[in-house]
């Protein structure tokens, strides 16, 4: 139980010191107006718990490409009206947004990347799939040459995968004793979880604004199958050179897992019921059987 206690005052302490960090940061670019600043090539927007871990570390590695230290900047975040706090003791409040019609928070965002000068430069933040058709337009408007990067996973798996590691990490749950199924059940439907699998909202949201050619879809089950093959296509994507990839051997290293636990039938069915449209969407939209995301209970 101590150990459960300290992850979870870690990861407070973690998320407090990044705001009073963010907001120092906006009160330097506000000084120093004429600081230089450049701004991102590509946006890799999620699915989140869909290796985009495992694409930052990976793409970190590679010397044509350079990405901010802190993985997700949630520069383009909308605020959202939601519960902010279910029974299991989840809070969803996020404390700080930034404002992209500000011009000191804009030259923030731009100061990120100057580091990355003359190399390609991206944001990898998950969450930039839940984001507004409003919204994404807005980003063209101000990055209409961007490339984006969207993994996709079985949304079941991918909502199980985040609720298990949400409760573990912000409630100091144990990964073998999560709570009682009733209580994991109203995480896993609540609508901070269920956005992130709205794929069909996401996609369409993003093709509204960029072209065909400027979006790369993956999907996770590629990625575990065969990871080299996936970083070759994202570098192709992007325009930088597959042969200055780390070696073959750090695919194997496995990043950001949650911990390993079946999920109960009673939250598949929820899950499964909940999101067949998606995966139907996706089937049809990418003309690829996804049968095998959906598992009968006997």
């Amino acid at each position: 139980m101590t150990s459960s206690i300290s992850t979870v005052l870690i990861n407070k302490a973690r998320r407090s010191k990044r705001t009073l960090s963010l907001r120092a940061g906006l009160v330097r670019t506000a000084v120093y107006s004429r600081a230089e600043v450049c701004y991102p090539d590509f946006l890799g927007i999620g699915a989140p718990r869909a290796a985009t871990t495992w694409l930052y570390k990976r793409l970190l590695q590679h010397p044509e490409v350079y990405l901010p230290k802190m993985k997700e900047l949630h520069f383009f975040d909308e605020k959202r009206q939601t519960t902010y706090q279910d029974e299991s003791g989840v809070n969803w409040f996020r404390n700080f947004y930034f404002d992209i019609n500000n011009k000191a928070h804009w030259r923030w965002y731009g100061a990120q990347f100057v580091a990355g000068k003359g190399r390609l430069k991206g944001d990898i933040t998950p969450d930039y799939s839940t984001l507004s058709e409003s919204r994404v337009q807005s980003i063209k408007g101000l990055l209409p040459n961007l490339k984006i990067v969207y993994v996709l996973r079985n949304p079941i798996e991918r909502a199980w995968s985040g609720v298990r590691r949400t409760l573990w990490h912000e409630v100091g749950k144990k990964p073998n004793n999560l709570g009682s199924t009733k209580s994991i059940l109203k995480t896993a439907m609540h609508p901070e979880v269920l956005v992130r699998g709205d794929y069909q909202h996401a996609i369409r949201a993003w093709e509204s604004a960029f072209s065909e050619a400027q979006i790369l879809y993956l999907f996770f089950d590629d990625i575990v199958k065969d990871q080299r093959s996936q970083l070759i296509r994202v570098c192709r994507f992007l325009d930088v050179d597959p042969a200055l990839l780390p070696s073959a051997q750090s695919d194997k290293d496995r990043v950001n897992e949650a911990p390993a636990q079946d999920m109960p039938d009673e939250i598949r069915a929820a899950l499964t019921d909940y999101y067949m449209p998606q995966i139907q969407f996706l089937q049809e939209k990418f003309d690829r059987n996804l049968s095998h995301w959906i598992k009968h209970n006997a």
